[in-house]
C-alpha cells in the first residue's frame, strides 16, 4: 500500500465518522492533516516516478558508455593500414630500455638511439657512464672502458 492509499484510507475512515469541520476544533486539525498528508503522498508518488524515468536513462547511458568503451578497449593491432599483424607498421613504435647511474642510481628510461650511442649523461647528477651490455670489448678502443668515441693521445 502506497502512501497516498494509506492516506486515502485515512480520509475514509474520517469522512465515515461524520465529524463536522464547522462545529468541533479537533475536527478541522485533523482535516487540515489530511490534506498536508496527501499533498505530501502526491508529491512522493512525483518523485517516485521521476526516479524511475531516471533510473531508466542511467541504464540507458550505462549501456551507452559499456560500448563506447568497447570500441575504445579494441586490439589496436588490427587497425593498422594493410590489416595485416606482422606488418612493417609494428616497426615504428619505438623501444624503451631501463638503465641505472651506476654512480647515483637514478633509473632511466633511454630509447634506441641512446643505446646504440653507448654513452649517457645522468641527469641527475651529471656523471657520463658506458651502458654495459654485459662482457663486450670495448668499442672506442682506446682502452679507458668509458665507450666514449673521444680521442685519446
Amino acid at each position: 500500500m502506497t502512501i497516498s492509499e494509506k492516506v486515502a484510507y485515512i480520509q475514509g475512515m474520517f469522512d465515515g465518522m461524520g465529524l463536522d469541520k464547522s462545529e468541533s476544533g479537533e475536527a478541522k486539525v485533523l482535516a487540515e492533516m489530511l490534506d498536508v498528508l496527501k499533498e505530501i503522498g502526491d508529491q512522493l508518488d512525483t518523485v517516485d516516478a521521476t526516479l524511475d524515468e531516471f533510473g531508466e536513462e542511467i541504464d540507458a547511458i550505462s549501456d551507452d558508455l559499456a560500448d563506447v568503451e568497447a570500441i575504445v578497449n579494441e586490439d589496436d593491432e588490427d587497425d593498422c593500414c594493410c590489416d595485416d599483424d606482422d606488418c612493417c607498421c609494428d616497426d615504428e613504435e619505438e623501444d624503451f630500455f631501463e638503465v641505472d647511474c651506476p654512480n647515483c642510481g637514478e633509473g632511466l628510461v633511454i630509447d634506441d638511439e641512446v643505446l646504440e650511442a653507448g654513452v649517457i649523461d645522468c641527469p641527475k647528477c651529471g656523471q657520463k657512464f658506458a651502458l654495459d651490455f654485459g662482457g663486450e670489448d670495448d668499442e672506442c678502443g682506446c682502452g679507458c672502458d668509458c665507450g666514449c668515441d673521444h680521442d685519446h693521445e
